[in-house]
């Protein structure tokens, strides 16, 4: 509000019109931006201070607070750094863990599809066998039956008949000595993909011991960082105070003749401005928002 909103306002205020609450809010709201402006003028400020006997304590401070901050600012990043570093290292050594764990794999898929491939031609022999063994009992009953005949010549027949037995005896021994061969083999396949199960168990095991130190590592850098990140916060707490006391001061002299003064605010002119409006606002608004509680 300037003088010409003020003359407005009395003149509302005589004819009744007194608006006190909304006088009230404008105060608390012109207030709260008059400590913004100072913030900002104190944070932009403080820089030049050096000079000003008053606000010699305050600037030190903050230039000893700016110094640790990009210190810890460096060394965080540096930590940062060392992490990302790490990080990828640890990756690395993932992939290429990784790599040999899927040649594994492969090698292990090799050796249960030749051990189903096996376990298909045992069915088949089992299969036959099964065809074999059915053939040789049918014989065998015609054999009996042909020993029971007491007329006709069945010699021949009988010979034939017992030349088939002892082919399908054979037939059967070798089905049965293929059958046993070919699960050998598979019992062999199976013990080999127990050994890759555990070579690939013994890789991981190796990777975590190799990595153990490395995530160590980064776990212990990642708690230095966030410890950093603690001690920047308050720093900037501190600094925050120390600007806003340096805002306020110069906010306070901004019609004092000091030379040390003038040059500082010399620089910072729409603020003090805004300022100066500000605080005049809010005593126009006070005195208006009293009249009207009267």
């Amino acid at each position: 509000m300037n003088a010409f909103g003020f003359f407005i306002g009395r003149i509302a205020w005589q004819l009744g019109i007194t608006r006190e609450r909304a006088r009230w809010n404008s105060v608390t709201r012109e207030t709260q931006q008059l400590a913004e402006t100072q913030d900002m003028l104190g944070r932009l400020a403080w820089p030049g201070t050096k000079s000003i006997n008053r606000l010699s304590g305050e600037y030190w401070q903050l230039t000893d607070l700016q110094s640790q901050q990009i210190r810890l600012r460096d060394e965080s990043d540096h930590l940062m750094q060392e992490n990302e570093n790490a990080q990828d290292r640890l990756y690395q050594m993932e992939d290429a863990v990784e790599d040999d764990v899927d040649a594994l794999r492969r090698k292990k898929t090799d050796f249960m599809s030749s051990a189903v491939t096996i376990m298909d031609r045992v069915e088949e022999i089992r299969d036959r066998d099964n065809e074999t063994r059915r053939h040789f009992t049918s014989l065998k009953g015609k054999l009996e039956v042909l020993k029971k005949q007491t007329e006709g010549d069945f010699a021949e027949e009988l010979e034939r008949t017992r030349s088939s037995l002892a082919q399908l005896k054979e037939q059967h021994s070798a089905d049965l000595a293929s059958i046993a061969s070919l699960e050998e083999e598979v019992r062999a396949l199976e013990f080999t993909v127990q050994g890759v199960d555990a070579d690939i168990a013994g890789l991981r095991e190796r990777h975590k011991i190799q990595t153990a130190d490395l995530v160590a590592e980064i776990g212990r850098r990642s708690k230095q960082i966030a410890e950093i990140s603690a001690r920047l916060g308050s720093l900037d707490s501190q600094r925050n105070e120390f600007s806003f006391m340096i805002g306020q001061y110069l906010s306070n002299q901004i019609d004092n003749p000091d030379p040390d003064v003038k040059k500082v605010l010399r620089n910072f002119t729409p603020l003090t401005r805004r300022i100066t409006q500000l605080r005049r606002s809010i005593q126009y608004n006070q005195r208006l928002a009293r009249r009207a509680s009267r």
